[in-house]
C-alpha cells in the first residue's frame, strides 16, 4: 500500500496513524461502544475489542480479531448481558497500482454468544472485496473505497433464521493535511436475501489524533430508507496504532 498511501498524501510520504485507510497494514488495538435504538423502545449496546496485525511479516496480509460484550435492554424491563459472537478476518492486497488497489478478505463469525439474544445463533463466512482509490477527482486527502461482502451461515442453531445477506459499502474518508483530523461518510446498502428486506444505512465519523499514535472518534448513523434494523445508532471509539 506504499504507492496508495503516497498518492493519497499528494506524493509526499508522511506517517498516517489515523487508521482510516481500510487496507493499511499496521498493528493496532481498538475499543468502541455502539448503542442502537431498536423499535419498541428497546436498546442494544455492544462494547467491542479489536486487534489487527500483519501476518507472517508480510505487508500485503493482515489479520483481525474481534470480541464483544453486548447488552440488550427491553422495554418490559428484561435485560440480557454477556459475551457476544467472536469475529476473525484475513485480508490480502494482491494488486496495487499508482491510482488504485484491490483487497480481498474472508471474515468468519463464530456462534460463541453466552445467551441467544446476544448473537445471531449462527457461524458465518463472509468473503469480501475492496477497491481503493486515493485522491479521486484529484482531491488530495480524499480516499474512496467501495466494497462488497456476502455473508452466509455454515452452522448453528436450526431454530434461528438462516443467514444470507449482501452488503454494498461506499467508504469516503477525508484526512486533513496535518494527519490529525478526519471525516468519514459511509453509506451502506444491506440486502437480506432470506428475509427479503433491504435498507440504506448512513454513518458519519469525525475523528482526531490525541497523543502519540492514539486517536478517538464519534460515529452516528441512521437508516435513510428501506426496512429499519434500528432507528439510529451512535458509536464512540478509541484506537492506538504502532508499526
Amino acid at each position: 500500500m506504499a504507492a496508495v498511501a503516497q498518492a493519497q498524501q499528494g506524493g509526499k510520504a508522511k506517517t498516517d496513524n489515523s487508521g482510516t485507510n481500510p487496507v493499511t497494514f499496521t498493528y493496532d488495538f481498538r475499543i468502541w461502544n455502539e448503542t442502537q435504538a431498536l423499535p419498541g423502545d428497546n436498546t442494544f449496546s455492544k462494547l467491542t475489542f479489536e486487534y489487527r496485525f500483519p501476518l507472517l511479516g508480510k505487508t500485503t496480509w493482515v489479520g483481525r480479531f474481534r470480541g464483544s460484550v453486548p447488552t440488550l435492554n427491553l422495554a418490559n424491563g428484561q435485560s440480557f448481558h454477556g459475551l457476544g459472537d467472536v469475529d476473525a478476518r484475513v485480508l490480502h492486497v494482491p494488486l496495487v497500482k499508482q491510482k488504485w488497489a484491490v483487497a480481498l478478505g474472508l471474515e468468519a463469525t463464530f456462534n460463541t454468544a453466552t445467551q441467544p439474544a446476544l448473537g445471531s445463533g449462527k457461524t458465518t463466512l463472509g468473503p469480501q472485496a475492496f477497491l481503493v482509490f486515493p485522491n479521486p477527482l484529484g482531491i488530495k486527502g480524499l480516499l474512496f473505497a467501495p466494497a462488497y461482502q456476502y455473508v452466509f451461515h455454515i452452522a448453528g442453531d436450526d431454530d434461528r433464521a438462516d443467514v444470507s445477506r449482501s452488503a454494498i459499502d461506499f467508504f469516503f474518508v477525508w484526512l486533513a493535511a496535518n494527519k490529525k483530523h478526519w471525516v468519514i461518510f459511509n453509506p451502506q446498502i444491506i440486502l437480506d436475501h432470506e428475509g427479503e428486506t433491504e435498507t440504506l444505512l448512513i454513518e458519519t465519523e469525525v475523528g482526531q489524533m490525541m497523543f502519540g499514535a492514539t486517536s478517538s472518534y464519534i460515529r452516528p448513523g441512521f437508516h435513510a430508507s428501506g426496512d429499519k434494523l434500528f432507528n439510529w445508532n451512535i458509536e464512540f471509539g478509541f484506537k492506538v496504532i504502532w508499526r
